[in-house]
């Protein structure tokens, strides 16, 4: 593996953002850059020059899914700074621009990222561990130059551009899960005529739970985000909601704690002493009161609640879910 140089010429157009002298001068190196679309496979060795300004990357939906095989192989060496062989897609995972999901949302066109060829860091290219992906190592390289992540935006369907940022500037990224409450699965009939005609059935999505209420059979994409705007978030949710969640034995709520204006919010993940029934939790108050639940840890970060297919972790302790129900807060 050994980066290289080249150089390709195009005029890209940028969305309008950020204010002051460093914005513009952002502004106008990007609209100066070299525009190159992404391909799964190839690098951006043969794109990349120091000292002859950015590029400006265009990746297409279908990429940006947890099924890239670059992605998926770590094809990535650096931290901050990366070899010019990067794959971009996994580079902007683990600089924190976005978490790829296995389905790509149905609103988003494509994603942009700003790069910037730059010299090679004099002790190599260091391997760390973020947001889901390990980055390889390398040892001191001579020949070309490595680059880096300047900024990045999602494009929807709509022609909407929202600005993303990493995780060096704020504490929780933007998660691309499909907005769909059920799947559906195809089966035979039962009764299938001699033809062996097929027929479609809904997964069962509601579920009973402790006090025999019912409840939303857990899936991701109920807690995940439900777009790219910061009012779409779920952490942003816990502001006006609180979320229950059950195991087979066990309730559990999922709430934001008041913080100062300005502050990086912060989420309490508690255990129920006892299930209480919606009416009588409602009347308790939401969320519940000190005297209501056993353990509880009243400063998480957003990023240290990762969701799974079937479970949530919790501050690096796992708990199966089987399902959930979101309540407004009364309190």
């Amino acid at each position: 593996m050994k980066p290289s140089v080249g150089a390709s010429g195009a005029q890209a157009k940028t969305n309008n953002g950020g204010n002051g002298a460093k914005a513009a001068a952002e502004k106008a190196a990007t609209e100066n850059a070299t525009k190159v679309n992404y391909r799964q496979g190839e690098s951006l060795a043969e794109h990349l020059k120091l000292n002859d300004g950015v590029l400006d990357v265009s990746i297409p939906a279908e990429a940006t899914s947890s099924a890239n095989t670059r992605l998926r192989s770590r094809h990535l060496w650096g931290t901050d700074v990366y070899t010019a062989d990067s794959d971009l897609v996994a580079v902007l995972t683990h600089v924190g621009y976005y978490r790829p999901n296995g389905t790509v949302p149905p609103n988003l066109e494509t994603v942009h990222a700003v790069v910037r060829a730059t010299p090679h860091p004099e002790d190599g290219y260091p391997s760390t561990s973020r947001n889901g992906i390990r980055s390889r190592s390398w040892g001191s390289v001579r020949d070309g130059c490595g680059f880096v992540v300047e900024s990045a935006r999602a494009v929807t369907t709509a022609g909407v551009e929202i600005e993303l940022t990493n995780t060096s500037k704020r504490k929780v990224s933007p998660t691309f899960f499909p907005i769909e409450k059920e799947h559906v699965i195809q089966t035979r009939h039962t009764t299938s005529s001699a033809a062996g005609k097929k027929g479609l059935i809904r997964e069962v999505t509601i579920q009973y739970n402790l006090c025999n209420e019912p409840w939303m059979k857990y899936s991701v994409s109920l807690v995940a985000d439900q777009g790219f705007k910061r009012s779409q978030w779920t952490c942003a949710r816990l502001r006006r909601d609180v979320l229950y969640l059950e195991t087979q034995r066990k309730r559990y709520e999922l709430s934001r704690v008041s913080s100062k204006s300005g502050d990086e919010d912060r989420f309490r993940w508690a255990l129920s002493k006892k299930p209480l029934p919606l009416d009588a939790t409602r009347e308790v108050g939401v969320p519940l009161p000190k005297t209501h639940v056993d353990t509880s840890i009243d400063d998480l970060r957003w990023d240290e609640i990762q969701w799974g297919a079937n479970s949530v972790c919790v501050r690096g302790e796992t708990y199966q879910i089987a399902r959930v129900q979101y309540l407004p807060r009364s309190k």
